[in-house]
């Protein structure tokens, strides 16, 4: 039951309005003057205000009581005036408070039309009551799921990062990571998407490398049945599926030049065409991803310079690990605390002990080398400690130093040719991986090998990247 609260000092019109609206089946209470007003006001908390703007015999008058309630509580309730004797100045200042709707005391005063607009208040207010609810869960799942994924680092480089997500998240535009290859550009997008207004709305991701070039226009916009062979029933695309929401396009140099063109009409004329069929209206967010710099491919001709320059103004640039001063240190510890939760393994780390050591490599792979180490001592040990810990950094720093002239004697004279082939082998493919920060296709194209015939080796030598 909803409950009003009435201000006016005319007995009879009081007991007339409370009548009407007892009988409408509201729980009312009567009041003459702003002093009896406040009193009421805290203990019974009403749904509406019913309040007359002149008052005889009252302290404040009810524009005065409107204006009190306004700057010193949180007002919630919704608020009707009344009056015979206002002038246009005092409605105009009462509407611009808040209230709902200006009621005159007249002759043409109808019951009806004053309990629909109660109602109509009421029902607002309810709808009001909703929408903030559904926000604040909203925000409840936003800061949850901000958790699952954080941006972890306090160097200047990291704090950089996050000052562009947020000055970028709360814009409609749309925004290209760049970095090298385990920097946590996916971290990024995700943490776009929690920090925009388009959280809880489609959030679709895609490895653009991983789509097979004969598919990308069929997987990006959709087909129609029957618009080429194996198209069996209608089909809709990535872009499609991220309506009103946002699409993360990983990878996106892997991208041919005529699919960059369609990006480039979709971004700039908010539309697609289906494979097949018609054109399609979409409101799309894109974030962009690329471990190579787009500005370099533009120069080699590989990039469409038109797509670069919609987003030349809007990069986050992911700095390596190597250069963010002290975040190894914190990102170790995380890791070590999540993989402690999953795995039954004595602990007895002080990563702040550890820095040096941990400073001492560069970890080419960057955050998703770094985390897939920590994974690694938990899976190989049942005691994790920092000689542990110390041990296996060194252990991979001597795995990825140059090889010398001394090194590759040893290897050719102490083993038997086999044995020497095959160190000599895994030692070299370590050490190019290395200089190529772990990207197979760049250094199987330096090294004049085939990538799948580097990811053989890779697999065959078991080498970490």
């Amino acid at each position: 039951m909803a409950k009003i609260l009435i201000l006016e000092d005319n007995p009879k019109l009081s007991k007339f309005y409370f009548d009407l609206l007892l009988a409408a089946g509201y729980k009312v209470i009567t009041t003459n003057n702003s002093k009896e007003f406040f009193r009421t006001y805290p203990s019974f908390k009403p749904d509406l205000l019913i309040l007359d703007i002149k008052l005889n015999n009252s302290e404040l008058s009810g524009l005065e009581v409107f204006e009190k309630l306004s700057t010193d509580h949180d007002l919630q309730v919704k608020v009707i005036i009344l009056s015979g004797e206002a002038s246009r100045i005092e409605v105009a200042e009462a509407m611009k408070l808040g209230a709902y709707t200006f009621i005159e005391k007249s002759s043409d005063f109808s019951s009806e039309k004053f309990l629909n607009d109660i109602k109509q208040a009421l029902n607002l207010k309810i709808q009001e009551e909703r929408a903030n609810s559904l926000n604040k869960d909203k925000e409840v799942l936003r800061l949850e799921l901000m958790g699952s994924a954080p941006l972890i680092g306090k160097s200047a480089e990291m704090m950089r990062v996050k000052e562009l997500i947020s000055k970028f998240a709360k814009c409609n535009i749309d925004v290209l990571i760049e970095g090298e290859t385990g920097t946590g550009k996916d971290v990024v997008a995700k943490q776009l998407y929690l920090q925009s207004k388009r959280v809880g709305k489609p959030y679709v991701i895609v490895n653009s490398g991983g789509i097979p070039e004969t598919l990308i226009d069929s997987e990006l916009f959709g087909h129609m049945k029957g618009s080429f062979t194996g198209a069996f029933t209608d089909k809709k695309g990535f872009f499609e599926q991220a309506n009103k929401g946002i699409l993360f396009l990983d990878e996106i140099s892997n991208l041919n030049l005529s699919v960059q063109a369609k990006i480039l009409r979709a971004i700039e004329q908010k539309e697609i065409r289906v494979v097949g069929g018609d054109s399609k209206i979409l409101d799309v967010r894109l974030i962009f991803a690329s471990n190579k710099r787009l500005q370099n491919l533009v120069e080699e001709r590989k990039f469409r310079e038109d797509l670069f320059y919609r987003l030349e103004g809007n990069i986050i640039t992911l700095p390596p690990l190597r250069e963010r001063d002290g975040d190894v240190v914190i990102l170790m510890n995380h890791f070590i605390n999540e993989y402690s939760e999953k795995h039954l393994c004595s602990i007895d780390v002080n990563c702040k002990l550890l820095k040096n050591e941990l400073t001492s490599y560069n970890w080419p792979g960057n955050v998703r080398e770094l985390q897939k180490f920590v994974e690694y001592l938990f899976v190989i040990y049942d005691k994790v400690d920092n000689e542990t810990i110390i041990t296996e950094i060194k252990s991979k720093i001597k795995g990825r130093k140059p090889i010398n002239k001394n090194t590759i004697v040893d290897l050719l004279v102490k083993n038997s040719y086999y044995e020497a082939t095959n160190n000599f082998e895994k030692r070299y493919l370590e050490y190019q991986l290395m200089l190529n920060r772990n990207q197979v296709s760049k250094t199987a194209k330096k090294i004049g090998l085939e990538r799948t015939t580097l990811y053989k080796k890779i697999k065959r030598y078991n080498i970490k990247i």
